[in-house]
């Protein structure tokens, strides 16, 4: 079981506009970020958490901590990971966990590849064709 620790600053690579102090922590592959918002902003739409996690499909779910409420839920694909969060007026804590991998890519085809594999060939009759 992996220790909760603090996430590398490189996992959130964008916070919405109206976010004024923020942190995020990690563990058993589960992200919690909480962020606390401007009194006054400016903007609050658009309002989006981009993070760099591995590629896969996550739930995001948004607890509004003042008002003690789940606020949204969302399934987001990443990498990276897009995800919309309400602006609310309180401080938000975003639970973000996999819920499924990325299945690995078919083989990429390249020249190398295609040279390295037999070529099936037909042969050709040496006998003319009559034209009218």
């Amino acid at each position: 079981m992996d220790a909760v620790r603090p996430a590398p600053a490189s996992l959130v690579s964008h916070w919405p506009a109206w976010v004024t102090r923020a942190g995020a922590l990690i563990g058993n592959g589960t992200y919690c970020v909480w962020c606390q918002p401007h009194p006054d902003p400016r903007e609050t739409f658009p309002s989006q958490l981009i993070l760099n996690v591995p590629a896969g499909r996550y739930m995001v779910d948004v607890l509004d901590v003042s008002r003690a409420a789940w606020t949204s839920r969302e399934s987001a694909t990443g990498n990276p990971l897009v995800a919309g969060l309400p602006y609310t007026a309180g401080t938000l804590l975003v639970w973000i966990r996999m819920v499924e991998q990325a299945v690995p890519a078919e083989r990429a085809v390249t020249a190398e590849s295609v040279a390295a594999e037999p070529v099936a060939t037909e042969s050709v009759s040496e006998e003319p064709v009559a034209t009218n």
